[in-house]
């Protein structure tokens, strides 16, 4: 007698404040070098955590153990449960994931691209949302002009927000975004980090990695420090992001001060 595969379990929406990923212990070693050294970090449904710090800080090492991409030491839970007890197409339910660079082999268009984000859902009642959650998903990034483009005629921008539409469209309860404003404008970086407000405001859980501080500053309820592979410290930014901490974790004299209007920090190079 044949088995049947088992379907995929679809996931139950968080209650907000709930934690939806952790890692515990995380360790990486490559090629000798420790990347990252008993880190934890937990990620609650309805907030927004930036990953910030130096350049081999561990912040995109930190961002892939947390999606399963990256195999580390430690424990990454995942939905109440380990990630590796969760399927391939399951964890895709669950998470979704806008890595640095993406790199196409075939003449896809964009809309192409953005739908692939819906190929977890394939063959259960969610099927049914496919073309609205790619419409939509293209609209909020401001592609879909760009909808019959190929993918790879597209400049380093144009590119981010096709794939970060993709994700988008993917709609899984964590969002994990690797350096999602690194090819963007002004208005673009401001608009993704809005779509990352928005979604935690909904109750998602997203996890964001930043090189700019103000940016973290201005959108992350939380922003956990990265330095050397460990974690410097973490909290809200008004707490974290603190001139003799930056300072020390960059190498660099850094000054903190209040913006006028939101008392938000921001954070200067001291020249």
């Amino acid at each position: 007698m044949r088995l049947l595969p088992r379907r995929p379990r679809l996931p139950e929406p968080f209650e907000r404040g709930e934690t939806a990923l952790a890692v515990d212990g995380a360790r990486v070693v490559l090629g000798g070098a420790t990347i990252l050294d008993d880190v934890s970090l937990s990620v609650r449904a309805g907030e927004v955590v930036a990953l910030v710090g130096p350049n081999g800080a561990g912040k995109s090492t930190l961002l892939g153990v947390l999606s399963g991409d990256v195999a580390a030491g430690g424990t990454v839970t995942l939905a109440g449960r380990p990630l590796g007890q969760w399927s391939t197409t399951e964890a895709a339910m669950r998470r979704a994931v806008l890595v640095q660079r993406v790199t196409l082999t075939f003449p896809f268009t964009c809309r192409q691209v953005v739908e692939m984000g819906r190929s977890p859902w394939s063959h259960t009642v969610r099927e049914d949302d496919d073309d609205a959650a790619v419409a939509r998903a293209m609209e909020l990034t401001e592609t879909t002009a760009l909808a019959d483009r190929t993918f790879s005629s597209l400049s380093g921008g144009e590119q981010a927000r096709v794939s970060l539409a993709r994700v988008l469209a993917q709609s899984a309860g964590v969002v994990l975004l690797d350096e999602p404003t690194a090819a963007l404008d002004l208005h673009h970086q401001e608009l993704v980090l809005a779509l990352a407000r928005d979604r935690a405001a909904a109750g998602d859980a997203v996890v964001v990695v930043l090189h700019d501080l103000n940016l973290a500053a201005g959108y992350a309820d939380r922003v956990a420090v990265l330095d050397r592979g460990r974690v410097a410290a973490v909290g809200a930014p008004a707490e974290v992001l603190q001139p003799d901490l930056l300072s020390g974790v960059y190498q660099h004299a850094v000054e903190v001060l209040p913006h006028p209007r939101t008392a938000a920090p921001i954070i200067l190079a001291r020249r």
